[in-house]
């Protein structure tokens, strides 16, 4: 039984000829993003405040799956109009987007009692704003290389409440439920302006 992958469930090459970008992808789960992506057939393009962290990443990715399967950009998620820059020429680098993986975050610990509002506010910029302005940006360039999706990776502490992690599981839980809301909808409006 060794493998529970049996060759007809190979799912290798099943995003070959998507083009995705990552956000926080120098590290952690972006970069096991990234790479997943990449074994799988897709290109990428590593976004994250550490951009030698990204370049680094994604010469690794070149090194080992072909010269023009990843690249890197700088992108503080948080700044509304750096989201464009970055999306058009990720995907005058890739051919296209068709993947969008909203995973840059940040988990800072604290009660709701000793939390610093500017800490609040700058984990909701990255945490929730973030995400929309992504989305939106990327929507215009992904509507013409469809079928697409958009990925919001969150925290389980959206799910399971913590007194230590109470920005954490509001900003989870925000878009475990706004996304249901609003992506579903923004993906069908995409679709329907194309055709």
């Amino acid at each position: 039984m060794g493998n529970s992958l049996s060759a007809s469930t190979d799912r290798s090459g099943r995003v070959a000829s998507k083009k995705a970008l990552v956000t926080g992808g120098a590290q952690g789960l972006g970069a096991a993003s990234a790479w997943m992506l990449a074994r799988h057939g897709a290109k990428v393009a590593i976004a994250d405040l550490n951009l030698s962290g990204a370049a680094a990443l994604a010469d690794a990715i070149n090194a080992q799956l072909g010269a023009g399967t990843a690249c890197a950009f700088f992108l503080d998620v948080t700044d509304e109009e750096g989201w464009r820059p970055v999306i058009d020429a990720a995907a005058a680098a890739m051919g296209g987007l068709s993947v969008l993986v909203n995973n840059a975050g940040i988990a800072p610990m604290g009660t709701i009692e000793d939390m610093p509002t500017d800490l609040w506010d700058r984990t909701m910029a990255i945490n929730v704003d973030s995400v929309f302005f992504g989305s939106r940006a990327a929507l215009r360039v992904m509507r013409d290389h469809m079928p697409g999706s958009i990925v919001n990776i969150s925290s389980i502490a959206g799910m399971i409440a913590s007194t230590k992690l109470c920005i954490t599981g509001t900003t989870s839980g925000e878009w475990c439920t706004t996304a249901r809301r609003m992506f579903p909808k923004a993906s069908y409006c995409a679709s329907q302006s194309s055709s």
